[in-house]
Order: structure tokens, then C-alpha cells, then sequence
């Protein structure tokens, strides 16, 4: 088992008072989804079938791309790879095979996620590719700890690649912060966007990845844990806001419901909404021009062919 700084955000009591709040809104925050061994399990498989990311003949193609100028924009230092809210590892683990492929020697690698299970997970993944040192991993909930610059201190010699797949359309355009901390002069950031192609059909396509059985299952493992079994079926709608579209995903009690967290009960009365999902969507354009309002320059966009992910490769500018 790797090394695993756990910050204060993702001990019991910090988790444990975040999902109060948020039930008292109305909300499981999406970061909820991932963090018990159940519902990171449940993600994991609803990923591999149904995420366009993982589609070796569209979203593994903007990946590759991506990796591929990556690797001509390094010198011959060490590198490391920090995958921050990395989920499982898994792109990470296939960018730091691209590295070794392209003949790199000295590789390490961070995995950085709300989830300890998916930490651990992450850095056997990424330990799985021969000469790659991922002795130590990170547990740290972002959207309370933008600066990870201090839990990642001492740097490592040589240039890091940050990861940030997949975060924008998680938790939002303000997730890039997370990311940019790590940066110094020379290092590279590597990006990742669901993206909503502008051809005809396209938003009740997307829906469609959301609008099925293993999603609902996924989103209601929460639900389920806090007591609440019998809510309703989960809906899925978009929504526009000043960040762009997002999908949203909402359960609305036919009945009165009681959350209850280690002891506390939340009640939700009939008839109101609780939002369980919220997955923002971009085109190239608002990719490109959310970087560039960050201070980033980018380098390089990769698009898969279905127009549904974008990767971009930025440095700080």
C-alpha cells in the first residue's frame, strides 16, 4: 500500500459535516459519489462501459494525441506525473506508459483524490508500469484545499505533468485551481473536458450516457447509505448557467424522506427536488478561452473524433 497523506478535509468529521450541509440543500455534492468503497466501485465499472474517455476508438484517441506532445515538449529530466483528482488512475497509468514507451527512465507519480480507496487504486495503477515510482499518494478533498502546493512539498526534481481529467466537467471551471498550484515555470498541465458537439441530436446523446440503469445505481449509493431507498427515480435534465450547460440529475420524493448521517437525521419533505448530479459540458472554444483566463497558455487541444472530449496540453503563461 502506498504512503497516503490524508488532509483534514477528508477526515470522517470533515466528510461527515460536508454531507449534513449539503443534504440540508438539498444536494449530495458530486464529490459524495466517490468516496465509499460501494459507490468508487460502482464508478469504476459505470466508467469502463459508458464514459466516451475510455472508448479506445474515440475518447483514448484525444488522450494519445495529448500525451504525444507532452512527450516532444520534455527535456530529458526526471518527470512526475501528479494526477490530481485521479480517480481510479487509469489515464494517468496509460500517459506515464507513453512516457516509458518513449524511452523515459526516471518516472514517478502522485495520485491525488477526495477517495483513499481510489488513491490506493490510482497508485497501483500507475505503479503497474515498469520503473514508475508510486510510493506515495495524496487524500484531499479540492474544493476545500485548492492549493495543494503544500501537501505536495518538497518537489521532486526534475518537471511535473499535472493531470486534471475530468474534473472540469465534475466540479467545475473553479476545479483548475487545484491543478494550476502545482505548476512552476517549466511544468506542463494536462486537461481534460467533456464537450458537447454542436451537431444536431448531440444534447440528447450525452443525456443518454446518463439517462441508464448503472448511472442510477451509481447515484443512489449515497442515497442509499443515508437511508433514503425509495425516493423516486432519478431524472436527468440540462440546465444553462453562466458556466455553460450542465446535465443535471434529480430525484423528486413522491413522499417525506429522513437522511440520516452517523446520527443526525436530515428531513426532505415531498415534493421538493434533491440533486444527486451536476456535469458541466463545454465546447472547444470555452475550453480554450476558460485556460486562457486562468493564466495558461495552451499548447495543444486534442479532440476525439465524436467531438465529446477535448484534452488540452497548457503551461502557465
Amino acid at each position: 500500500m502506498p504512503d497516503v497523506r490524508i488532509d483534514e478535509s477528508v477526515t470522517p468529521a470533515a466528510l461527515r459535516a460536508g454531507l449534513i450541509a449539503a443534504l440540508e440543500a438539498r444536494r449530495v455534492d458530486n464529490r459524495f459519489h466517490y468516496i465509499g468503497d460501494l459507490a468508487s466501485s460502482r464508478w469504476r465499472s459505470l466508467a469502463t462501459s459508458h464514459s466516451p474517455a475510455h472508448d479506445a476508438n474515440d475518447g483514448v484517441r484525444a488522450y494519445d494525441d495529448a500525451a504525444r506532445v507532452v512527450i516532444a515538449a520534455l527535456g530529458d529530466e526526471p518527470v512526475h506525473v501528479v494526477g490530481v483528482a485521479c480517480g481510479d488512475g487509469v489515464k494517468e497509468r496509460r500517459l506515464l506508459g507513453a512516457l516509458r514507451s518513449a524511452g523515459r527512465e526516471h518516472l514517478s507519480a502522485t495520485p491525488v483524490d477526495v477517495s483513499l480507496s481510489l488513491v490506493v487504486a490510482a497508485a497501483e495503477a500507475m505503479a503497474a508500469v515498469p520503473g514508475v515510482d508510486a510510493a506515495d499518494g495524496v487524500a484531499v478533498d479540492i474544493t476545500a484545499v485548492p492549493d495543494l502546493s503544500p501537501l505536495l512539498a518538497p518537489r521532486r526534481a526534475g518537471t511535473r505533468v499535472v493531470t486534471l481529467f475530468g474534473v472540469l466537467s465534475t466540479l467545475g471551471p473553479s476545479s483548475l485551481e487545484a491543478g494550476i498550484s502545482l505548476l512552476g515555470p517549466d511544468d506542463l498541465l494536462l486537461v481534460s473536458a467533456n464537450l458537447l458537439p454542436g451537431t444536431p441530436g448531440s444534447r440528447d446523446a450525452v443525456i443518454a450516457q446518463y439517462d441508464n440503469p448503472p448511472t442510477r445505481m451509481w447515484l443512489a449509493t449515497v442515497l442509499e447509505e443515508i437511508g433514503i431507498h425509495d425516493a423516486g427515480e432519478i431524472t436527468f435534465r440540462w440546465r444553462e448557467t453562466l458556466d455553460g450547460p450542465m446535465v443535471v440529475g434529480e430525484v423528486m420524493p413522491v413522499g417525506s424522506v429522513n437522511a440520516r448521517v452517523e446520527g443526525v437525521t436530515v428531513g426532505m419533505p415531498a415534493g421538493e427536488p434533491i440533486r444527486v448530479l451536476e456535469s458541466f459540458r463545454y465546447t472547444p472554444e470555452t475550453l480554450l478561452a476558460l485556460l486562457g483566463q486562468a493564466g495558461l497558455t495552451v499548447l495543444h487541444v486534442s479532440i476525439s473524433p465524436s467531438g465529446e472530449e477535448g484534452v488540452a496540453v497548457a503551461r502557465r503563461a
